[in-house]
């Protein structure tokens, strides 16, 4: 027999004793399984996943990448809110509307009533919401809510721009190039400035007659039409479009279609001396067209109405921002994709009205931002009764009236 032979056979050989080892050293691992004290898994891992999961939603709430996803939230309405109100039932607030449409101005009661006030081009309301201002071509003229003519006079020029004084005593409005100022039973028509800019005209909502505007040069001036005197002026960012007082006459606003910005006025009692500091710029968001900015009648905040770029070359984004009392960052009321118009706070300043043409809906927002939105649609067609064709989407001008 030779050695490799020897080898295999000592090889296959099994162990003698081997499988009674083999079954003693199982009985032991056995028994010592069973006998084992269980040991609960530490909660740490879990409770670590709950907590990251926590921070991973707060940072989605409360960061700038937080903001995108809320941002991609409000995308998903394009078509406008869900669950809106088929009719317009009241309104938020109270007080009541002034919208104009291609038939002309209507007035809107509290209980969601209408009635058209005639085929006029603008109308604009009384301080206290017992007359209104309506201009016609080259007529301006004074009418009830309801409809009816009380006076009206003829001008050389298209009339443009009726402003009501907050007394109730005098309409300032634009004739052509010229600024004027009517007593408001149609008598003392005269002119103030034979060349103004194409802005409407802004009184000073305390005190005595005195009347904001821009003259030819397009610098800020303030006037006293009662005894022609010039008061004071500034500078003014160029493209200025729009005019609008703080309700104390404290801060005098400019919109541009980029910007604005905001004077300090401040007068003795008698306003013999006024004095109108030079525009500060107010923060809005970066390439952003405003679309309107207004007052609340109850503080120095500022509603904008902001429309700013699309993630792509496709539809923009608008939002409601509200700028409170010291010009800090503006807070977020709403956002969402497509273009909105409009924006007029409720007397009372606890909702804004703002329009989304293209959803054909009203949406009345709550300024404290808390609270349901309420959306209403078919505005279109409300203001068009009997239109065989798609009406255009009507002009919030007003929402009246302020407590004095």
């Amino acid at each position: 027999m030779n050695e490799d032979r020897l080898r295999g056979l000592l090889r296959d050989e099994p162990i003698p004793g081997a499988a009674d080892a083999e079954r003693r050293g199982r009985a032991v691992v056995e028994r010592a399984y069973s006998e084992r004290v269980p040991v609960e898994r530490p909660v740490l891992p879990r409770l670590a996943l709950a907590i990251a999961a926590i921070t991973l939603l707060a940072g989605l709430v409360l960061s700038p990448a937080g903001a995108a996803v809320r941002e991609w939230i409000d995308d998903a309405f394009t078509d406008g809110l869900p669950n809106a109100e088929p009719a317009l039932s009241d309104l938020p607030g109270g007080g009541r509307l002034l919208v104009q449409s291609r038939e002309g101005p209507w007035v809107v009661q509290p209980d969601g009533s209408r009635r058209l006030l005639g085929s006029y081009g603008s109308a604009t309301w009384s301080p206290h919401g017992l007359f209104l201002a309506t201009t016609a071509g080259r007529t301006l003229g004074a009418v009830e809510p309801d409809g009816t003519p009380r006076w009206s006079i003829s001008a050389a020029a298209a009339v443009r721009d009726p402003r009501w004084s907050p007394s109730g005593y005098r309409i300032a409005y634009r004739s052509g190039k010229e600024l004027r100022v009517v007593d408001a039973n149609g008598t003392g028509d005269r002119r103030v400035d034979g060349s103004v800019a194409p802005v409407p005209p802004a009184w000073i909502p305390l005190g005595p007659h005195l009347l904001a505007y821009l003259d030819g040069p397009e610098r800020l001036r303030l006037v006293d039409p009662d005894g022609m005197r010039h008061l004071d002026s500034a500078s003014s960012p160029p493209g200025t479009i729009e005019l609008a007082w703080s309700p104390r006459g404290s801060l005098l606003l400019e919109r541009t279609r980029h910007a604005l910005w905001q004077h300090a006025v401040s007068s003795d009692k008698l306003a013999r001396g006024v004095d109108v500091g030079p525009p500060q710029r107010v923060y809005t968001p970066p390439r952003a067209t405003i679309r309107g900015a207004a007052f609340s009648p109850r503080s120095e905040s500022i509603a904008v109405l902001v429309q700013l770029p699309g993630p792509t070359a496709g539809e923009p984004r608008s939002e409601v921002l509200l700028v409170d009392d010291g010009n800090g960052p503006p807070r977020r009321l709403f956002a969402v994709s497509g273009r909105l118009s409009d924006l007029a706070w409720s007397p009372d300043g606890r909702y804004l009205l703002v329009s989304w043409p293209d959803a054909d809906q009203w949406l009345f927002l709550p300024a404290g931002g808390r609270g349901r939105i309420k959306a209403v649609e078919g505005i279109a067609a409300l203001f068009a009764p009997g239109s065989p064709a798609p009406a255009p989407f009507p002009r919030v001008e007003g929402w009246c009236c302020s407590a004095p």
